[in-house]
């Protein structure tokens, strides 16, 4: 089988994550992959891994981006034909459709997965998502509301996103902490987010003035980051902008706790490999994360920076809490969140698409 996966770009975020997996484990078991995607670090490392990689323009919206987006992969395409198409969110699956139209020739089945979206967008995605043969969502949240904006339930299916298991990192802790002249004795969170509005950094800053005695790590990047660092300037060094890193993993047991305080989310793969790596969470309940179980994530009301703070004092306090949490968190993943799952339902979901042959022929205008 061959496959084409396209995306906006391969950077640091959570789809791009499922991307790298899955494409990384269909080559490791004998089939073909290729990326389609604006670029970044995680597409170099597939490129080096043996992944065929594609450069479109996805990462900024428009009509000639899109335009030039739609001619590479149908080069693409009509050089080496694909069996099925992997589309993640919306303006890659209008890419993917149009770069794989031909003239008097069928088309391979297009996936899309809906990593989530804000709540006043799904029923105009629904819409756009009707050139989608089958449309996954990465939580039952996600599927909800798609179905409430329109879509018809026999299209949809739900996969959720997962993690392989945590390497183990004997000493990390002290070294990390070392490295960023941190007290070994010291509290810390640790923030991974983009640094846009509906990750609510600006939230979590506000909390912080609450949260005594305790370090920030904020990793990420976005439009807001240059606004956030003067928002957290009065709290001086108990909050620290990492930029974005490629080692979140290595971070993660350098830390206490994660948090994240996001207006909305699909099923964020940042928790998800907090709680494989043992570090319990401190989250807005809002999108999937709530099905993870309150005994799992310490789960605080959303919008709400006197709520977020009360969770992240209530786990900094209580070490037994943390290490039940911990705990818990660890059995979940791999009873229900681990990489060979996902990789095993996503197999046989593009088999499905394949066997069901929605090969319409179209004439292009």
């Amino acid at each position: 089988m061959r496959a084409l996966t396209v995306i906006a770009e391969m950077g640091t975020g959570g789809a791009e994550s499922v991307v790298a997996d899955l494409a990384g484990h269909l080559v490791a078991t004998g089939h073909e992959a290729c990326v389609a995607s604006n670029g970044g670090w995680r597409a170099d490392a597939l490129a080096a891994d043996g992944v065929a990689t594609l450069a479109v323009p996805l990462r900024a919206s428009g009509p000639a981006r899109l335009g030039c987006a739609v001619a590479r992969i149908r080069r693409e395409t009509a050089a080496r034909p694909v069996d099925v198409v992997h589309a993640h969110n919306v303006r890659a699956s209008v890419a993917a459709h149009l770069g794989t139209r031909a003239a008097r020739r069928s088309r391979p089945p297009l996936v899309t997965t809906v990593h989530g979206l804000a709540d006043g967008d799904y029923a105009r995605a629904v819409k756009v998502l009707a050139v989608s043969d089958l449309v996954v969502a990465v939580s039952d949240d996600v599927a909800e509301r798609l179905v409430a904006g329109g879509l018809d339930e026999a299209r949809l299916r739900v996969v959720e996103n997962a993690v392989p298991p945590a390497p183990s990192r004997a000493g990390a802790r002290d070294e990390v902490r070392r490295e960023l002249g941190l007290d070994p004795s010291s509290s810390v969170a640790l923030c991974v987010a983009r640094l846009a509005t509906p990750k609510r950094v600006d939230l979590l800053l506000e909390a912080w003035a609450d949260v005594p005695d305790a370090v920030l790590l904020v990793v990420g990047d976005g439009a807001d980051r240059e606004a956030l660092v003067r928002r957290a300037a009065p709290l001086g060094q108990r909050v620290r902008f990492l930029g974005e890193r490629h080692d979140v993993a290595r971070l993660l047991p350098a830390a206490d706790l994660l948090v994240l305080p996001s207006d909305r989310e699909g099923l964020p793969m940042a928790v998800l490999e907090a709680l494989a790596a043992g570090v319990p969470v401190v989250a807005s309940a809002v999108g999937g994360i709530p099905q993870l179980g309150a005994d799992v994530v310490e789960l605080v009301a959303p919008r709400r920076a006197d709520a977020l703070a009360v969770g992240v004092r209530r786990l900094l306090d209580d070490p037994a809490r943390r290490a039940a949490q911990a705990a818990a968190g660890r059995t979940l993943v791999g009873r229900r969140f681990s990489s060979a799952r996902m990789q095993a339902e996503y197999a046989d979901l593009y088999q499905d698409a394949i066997n069901r042959g929605r090969t319409t022929t179209v004439t292009e205008s």
